[in-house]
């Protein structure tokens, strides 16, 4: 049975990532699908690239962030179900088969894909969605048929599978492979600068990394107690709410911002290392 499927990619100035990118999921991609790229009005750069191309643009009518361009494109398009991809992944043959084969089960609405840059499996960026399952139960607790809550850009993926495993809603896919070209996170929860890959875009996203974390860590009261801790991630994410929230986070995230402005926290996290290796 076929099982159209929408590719929304963000794409927020970088119009040199749209032909890669198509040329990647035309490689990797079996199956009906369609390719979105969601634009921000004023970037007439990767508007111009976009329309010299074969996928579908679409303006994004919210604010500037990750979140209202995932939002605006799901009321655009219609295919049942959509994929929240961004403009710095890579797609792995057989990726969509086997996310979409586990939507045999009916109670699945998200579908996580393996992302080797995290630490842990059962922990993706980029999903596969069910679109009755927006519609129905909303990808939010508190707001109706939407997608990612508009965080200004950190979080939004982890509230959003979060919610989606309270459910029983989740289900992670081992074959399915969309790698994450991302440089990482430094240990203030900041996408590094020190990677030759960081620009603006993610300079946006870490300039109000501290906004989004303190709304993540108030809005995670609402689902944490009903997550089950049966997964590596899971147990993370319990743990990073525990030693985070409230006033003893707020300390502890002064005193870690202190260190990396001093450059005492580096010092300190060489001497441990040193320390373990020769006790060991």
């Amino acid at each position: 049975m076929a099982r159209p499927t929408a590719i929304i990619l963000p794409t927020l100035g970088r119009p040199h990532r749209v032909a890669p990118l198509l040329a990647n999921i035309a490689e990797a991609t079996s199956g009906p699908h369609r390719v979105y790229f969601v634009a921000e009005p004023h970037d007439t750069a990767t508007i111009e690239a976009v329309e010299a191309s074969p996928a579908e643009l679409i303006l994004n009518r919210g604010p500037g962030s990750y979140a209202s361009c995932i939002n605006t494109a799901y009321h655009a398009t219609s295919e049942p179900f959509f994929f929240t991809g961004a403009d710095d992944i890579r797609f792995t043959p057989g990726w969509l088969p086997a996310a979409l084969a586990e939507m045999d089960d009916p109670a699945i609405g998200v579908v996580g894909t393996v992302d080797p840059l995290h630490e842990f499996p059962d922990q993706s960026t980029h999903s596969l969605v069910r679109r009755r399952y927006i519609a129905e139960e909303s990808g939010c607790f508190d707001l109706p048929n939407t997608v990612l809550y508009p965080y200004h850009h950190g979080y939004c993926d982890t509230e959003f599978l979060a919610v989606a495993k309270a459910r029983g809603a989740y289900v992670y896919c081992e074959q399915s492979r969309v790698e994450h070209h991302h440089p990482g996170w430094d240990w203030l929860g900041n996408v590094r600068s020190d990677d030759e890959r960081y620009d603006a875009t993610y300079a946006k996203g870490n300039s109000r990394h501290w906004e989004d974390l303190q709304t993540f860590l108030s809005r995670s009261r609402a689902w944490s107690s009903r997550l089950e801790p049966n997964s590596p991630a899971t147990r993370s994410l319990l743990k990073f709410l525990r030693r985070n929230r409230g006033l003893r986070g707020r300390l502890r995230y002064a005193y870690r911002a202190a260190g990396d402005a001093t450059g005492l926290s580096l010092a300190a996290r060489r001497l441990r290392r040193i320390m373990r290796r020769d006790a060991a």
